[in-house]
Parts: C-alpha cells; sequence; structure tokens
C-alpha cells in the first residue's frame, strides 16, 4: 500500500474478541455468563423470532432438515460478555438454492473508490451499524413443508420454558434422555443459509423507497441526489457509510435508520461522525483535506498477535506436524468420507 495513504498517528491495535461455546462459556464466566445467555434467549422471545411447534405438526421432511441450535458467548474488548444464538445451518445446504443464499457485498474497491470522492468532495461522513439486523428481518416461507424448523436442546429449553412457561412448556419432548424443543423460525437468525440475502433484500428494498438507486455495478452502492448534490450510502451486511457534502443529510438519514432499525427491544443505531472512522477492519482517515488514508496495520498486527501458532519463515510450505496422525480423532461420517479424496 502507498505511503501516502497510511496515517501513523494515533493508532491503537484492534484485538479480537474472544469466542466461547456455550458450555466452555459457562465454566469460565458461571453465573455472568449464563445471564448472558438468558438475556440472549429473551431477546428472541421478546421479537417474536420463533415460534414452538408439536412434533406431529411437522412433516417428516421439516423433521429431518431441523437445524441444530447453538449459542456462543463472546467477550467484548470492552470486558462485556455477550451470548449470541445461532443456527447451525450447514444442514440446508444439501436442499438450499443458492441463488437464495448468496448474498452481495460491498467490494474493496467501491469502499476505497466512494471514500476518496467523500474526501475530495469534503462530504461529512457517517459510518453506522444495524443492531440486530437479521433478526428484524422477516422469513417468508411459512407453508407447511417449506417452514425452517430449529432445534433447541438442554438448558436453552429450560431458559426459555422458565421465561414463558405458558408459550413453551406444552411443547418440550424428550429425545434421547434429553430435552428437545422444535420452533419455526419467523424471523432471520445468524447461522442461517437465508438470513444475509433476507436482510440484503430489505434493506435495499427500504432505501429505494426513499430515493436510492442501486449501482450496476456494485449492488451495495446506491445514490439520490439531495438538495442537488449526491448522497451515498455504501453497505457491508448491516455495516454502512453514509456521505453528503452537507451534515444535515447525514443527520435525516440516520433519523430515519433509527425509525426503521431501532427500538428499545432491538437496540440502538451506533453511529460515528467525523474525520476516523474504524470500518470493516480499515480506519478510514479523512483528518487531512482532501486526502483518504486507510490503514489496516492494527487490524494485521491483531491477527498476528492472536495467531494460535507461532508465526516465522520457513524453508518449507509443510511443518512437522504434515504427516502426524492422531489415532484417537474422531473419524469421519460415512457420508462425509465418501467426498474425502486424499491424493499422495
Amino acid at each position: 500500500m502507498n505511503d501516502k495513504l497510511i496515517n501513523p498517528k494515533n493508532v491503537k491495535a484492534q484485538q479480537f474478541v474472544q469466542t466461547y461455546s456455550f458450555m466452555s462459556g459457562i465454566k469460565k464466566f458461571r453465573e455472568k455468563g449464563k445471564e448472558a445467555a438468558i438475556d440472549e434467549v429473551k431477546q428472541l422471545h421478546d421479537r417474536i423470532v420463533l415460534r414452538p411447534i408439536r412434533i406431529e405438526d411437522m412433516t417428516q421432511l421439516e423433521k429431518e432438515r431441523a437445524m441444530e441450535s447453538l449459542i456462543f458467548l463472546t467477550e467484548k474488548r470492552d470486558g462485556r460478555l455477550k451470548g449470541r444464538m445461532c443456527a447451525n445451518g450447514s444442514t440446508q445446504q444439501e436442499y438450499t438454492n443458492r441463488d437464495e443464499t448468496a448474498t452481495p457485498t460491498a467490494m474493496t474497491e467501491s469502499i476505497l473508490i466512494t471514500g476518496t470522492i467523500d474526501a475530495k468532495q469534503k462530504r461529512d461522513i457517517m459510518t453506522a451499524d444495524i443492531p440486530n439486523a437479521f433478526v428484524q428481518t422477516p422469513v417468508d416461507k411459512q407453508k407447511v413443508g417449506e417452514r425452517i424448523i430449529m432445534k433447541i436442546r438442554g438448558l436453552m429449553v429450560d431458559i426459555l420454558v422458565e421465561m414463558a412457561p405458558e408459550i413453551y412448556a406444552d411443547y418440550v419432548v424428550i429425545e434421547n434422555g434429553k430435552k428437545v424443543l422444535y420452533v419455526i423460525m419467523l424471523k432471520a437468525l445468524y447461522g442461517m443459509l437465508q438470513s444475509a440475502m433476507l436482510y440484503y433484500n430489505k434493506f435495499r428494498r427500504d432505501i429505494e423507497t426513499i430515493g436510492f438507486k442501486v449501482n450496476p455495478f456494485d449492488p451495495c452502492v446506491a445514490n439520490r441526489i439531495v438538495n442537488g448534490k449526491q448522497h451515498t450510502v455504501v453497505w457491508h451486511v448491516d455495516d454502512l457509510k453514509s456521505s453528503h457534502v452537507d451534515p444535515k443529510v447525514n443527520d435525516e438519514f440516520l433519523k430515519w435508520l433509527e425509525n426503521k432499525y431501532a427500538s428499545d427491544n432491538v437496540g440502538k443505531i451506533n453511529a460515528v461522525r467525523g474525520k476516523r472512522h474504524d470500518y470493516l477492519a480499515m480506519w478510514l482517515d479523512y483528518t487531512e483535506e482532501g486526502v483518504l488514508q486507510v490503514d489496516m496495520r492494527p487490524y494485521v498486527k491483531s491477527m498476528i498477535e492472536d495467531f494460535p501458532e507461532k508465526i516465522g519463515t520457513s524453508q518449507n510450505p509443510w511443518t512437522e506436524k504434515l504427516f502426524q496422525t492422531d489415532d484417537k480423532s474422531k473419524k469421519l461420517e460415512k457420508k462425509k468420507a465418501k467426498d474425502f479424496h486424499i491424493f499422495l
């Protein structure tokens, strides 16, 4: 990268967030971990993301295709602990059309080109992220046989039943000695293959209603004319960048975003204004008038520091572990092993 694009001043290294499986997180954080999980499940319940269904009301195909639920605990950079419930959507790959899941994201070139235009035209810049974007997005397929079913097990079942016994208690079944709750997905959830595409379509429709036209070369860039000047929005899933020469246009756009996507139940829009923006692992710096300075060194540094293996130089593209085997490791399932080929 050209040195002119790098701002060496006031750089703080970004740190990766630490994510734990639910059981590992509970062992590490104990009651604090359980509280984070409860908060996450409560949010999904309050937002009516899922609805319980009796096992006899599902088709055989829906039972076979039911996704497993997962929950992770994430320790944020500021020390906060957050639960994240998601679906194991890998089972959807066998029967889901790729066109329903291949979601466009903003090209790096688009971010840099629009950023350069922002600098040259001295635009006001706003970056923002939509809170809980997926779970604000309705799932459109609700016909019998086409519904998206998720299977919740163990402690998560207990949390839901304790939270709203009148809704969930009668739907709990026992499978292999464990409590199981089947639910219909009413809104998108992280992990579902369709979630990102559902949200993309929703966000695109929403901004088109207020005059934006999507760029024919990048479907994650859109423009409209406000007060005779161009208003540009670039978005990468739920992270967006908005720019216009008049700061009041961004003020009004932020109000629109808040009315559309923010609430006490969902969360606030986290918006940043000013000359420096931490956007998609890049620092976009507009401190020098008319110039965009881009710096990814903190991100690269954090990757090197947090990488589980020691990073150095090598004379060969392999390590001493290449031919080591672990006799105690779990064998591949027959179905996966059939498609797994090793060439010697």
